[in-house]
């Protein structure tokens, strides 16, 4: 009788699955994720797929939920760090790009790629998966607004604040994207001088609104 696998043994080839299906997604799209794709892809067969996962959007949203999972914990870490208010806010930004640019294949899946949200899972077998990834990003939203709540130093109204985390996202965001597809490399040399700077230019903007 064969032995079966433990519970390590299990996650490692679950790990494995995902980092196919990761790859398949950012190379080829959401669409291109099919089972049989991804058993050729890990070397497996698409029935023994089934034995670790229901179907491609149980394996989509283990990759979001992963995705989010770090970046909360990366965003927390910083906030809850030591230092005054704009350390900590220098921090967050910080977290925010080395999260996007050394985990670029999630970054593109969470922010840049036109995959399924949370309402496109709503009434479904999954939507209590994706509605893990709708409370982490929710989480990630308040904790920046409240950083930004923090850098202000007074009372601010609630739409002026979700104003400035909509502004200062798309902006490094913005330079998230423009380091991922290497395009900056070709304007500007010394980039981290520049990232650095930036996040300073950032803070003290909103300080000063």
């Amino acid at each position: 009788m064969k032995k079966p696998r433990s519970p390590e043994a299990i996650d490692a080839i679950k790990a494995v699955i995902l980092d196919h299906a990761l790859d398949i997604i950012v190379s080829q799209g959401l669409d291109d994720l099919t089972m049989r794709n991804l058993a050729r892809r890990a070397k497996m067969t698409a029935p023994n797929l089934y034995n670790y996962y229901s179907g491609k959007d149980e394996i989509y949203l283990a990759l979001v939920v992963k995705g989010f999972e770090m970046l909360h914990a990366d965003l927390k870490a910083a906030y809850e760090g030591s230092g005054n208010i704009r350390k900590r806010a220098k921090a967050m930004l910080e977290a925010y790009l080395r999260f996007g640019m050394e985990n670029s294949r999630y970054y593109d899946i969470m922010f840049v790629l036109p995959t399924p949200k949370y309402d496109d899972y709503k009434g479904t077998p999954f939507e209590a998966l994706s509605e893990t990834e709708y409370r982490l990003s929710m989480e990630i939203a308040a904790m920046a607004e409240k950083a930004i709540e923090k850098v202000y130093g007074r009372k601010v109204d609630k739409a002026v604040v979700t104003r400035r985390l909509i502004q200062v996202w798309s902006l490094v965001h913005g330079m998230v994207s423009l380091h991922n597809s290497q395009v900056a490399a070709y304007v500007a040399e010394d980039l981290p001088s520049i990232y650095r700077d930036s996040i300073d230019e950032l803070i003290d903007l909103v300080e000063r609104l």
